[in-house]
């Protein structure tokens, strides 16, 4: 019995609340389902009653909770009781956008390693759709990507949100100080590939309106070097470009609305759980943190590079 399931059942027992055990887990209300529709499968019987208003235990479930709080409690006890860093080992197959890479994942990688010198280590570096599906396949342990992955079932763990903005070149020629979209819609634009937020964000805040050119890639690091020769208007997550922010080499425009905000989730397969995923992932989280903490704290940090959202 996967015990992630009885986490999840016992956790949205307590609280009464899809939504409420998705955040007390740092994950979604999507995943939580199919956690417990899982459990539900096993058990074969039915833990709750649902309905639009509530959400109540069914007299098998109210029987189940005591006995699934003992076996999470008891589960606590064996890792306090043996006392010793699991030691993992094996190959872990990991996915990564592009963003991940410019940032964090050095640090992440570094740690682990450390941790863990015994575990192999297989890198992908992809756009989020294909690494959604070598996920899904069972091609990778686990991903970085910039989405949730609510099919199948998958647990992704929300680690940061990246600040965005229209990027140009200071050689751009660009009349008077452009604060809306309708000032910067007649240049050209560098869009991420077609099925990306960055391509809704050019969408959105266009509104309708015609666009002379959007051109589309599937690399960020060719995006900032086009942005940089003044190929277009590029909306870029701010802390991938630090540098050439500092140096002049590119400038962030004050035009409202701003580019939609650049979530990183960490996701991995709940049914067939890697332990050393499993690791990655909630070191993630503390790398993410630790790195946040450090950019802000930066007296180079000349833009807010985080959203709140």
């Amino acid at each position: 019995m996967n015990l992630r399931f009885v986490e999840a059942f016992v956790t949205t027992a307590k609280l009464k609340s899809f939504k409420a055990a998705s955040e007390k887990m740092h994950t979604s209300q999507p995943a939580i389902s199919s956690r417990i529709a899982a459990l539900e499968e096993e058990l074969g019987v039915r833990l709750f009653e649902r309905s639009s208003r509530s959400m109540t235990l069914t007299a098998q479930g109210s029987a189940l909770l005591p006995l699934a709080e003992n076996m999470l409690a008891l589960q606590s006890q064996m890792r306090q009781t043996i006392g010793a860093p699991r030691q993992l080992s094996g190959s872990l197959r990991i996915g990564v956008m592009e963003t991940v890479a410019h940032t964090w994942l050095p640090a992440l990688l570094s740690r682990f390693a450390a941790l863990h010198p015994q575990v192999s280590i297989e890198l992908t570096s992809d756009i989020t759709p294909a690494l959604r599906d070598e996920l899904l396949k069972g091609r990778l342990d686990c991903a970085f990507l910039s989405e949730e992955i609510t099919e199948g079932v998958i647990e992704n763990r929300k680690l940061m949100t990246l600040r965005m903005g229209w990027v140009v070149s200071p050689l751009t020629r660009i009349e008077g100080t452009p604060t809306s979209f309708a000032d910067i819609a007649e240049m050209p634009f560098i869009s991420f590939h077609r099925y990306s937020s960055v391509y809704r964000s050019i969408l959105q805040a266009a509104g309708g309106r015609a666009i002379q050119r959007i051109s589309f890639f599937s690399s960020l690091a060719a995006m900032i070097s086009l942005a940089k020769s003044g190929f277009g208007v590029a909306p870029l997550p701010l802390a991938v470009i630090e540098a050439e922010l500092a140096a002049g080499e590119l400038q962030v425009l004050g035009v409202d609305p701003p580019p939609l905000p650049l979530p990183i989730v960490g996701s991995l397969r709940a049914d067939s759980p890697s332990p050393a995923a499993e690791a990655l992932v909630m070191l993630a989280a503390e790398v993410c943190d630790a790195y946040a903490a450090e950019r802000r704290a930066s007296a180079d940090a000349r833009f807010d590079l985080f959203d709140s959202a």
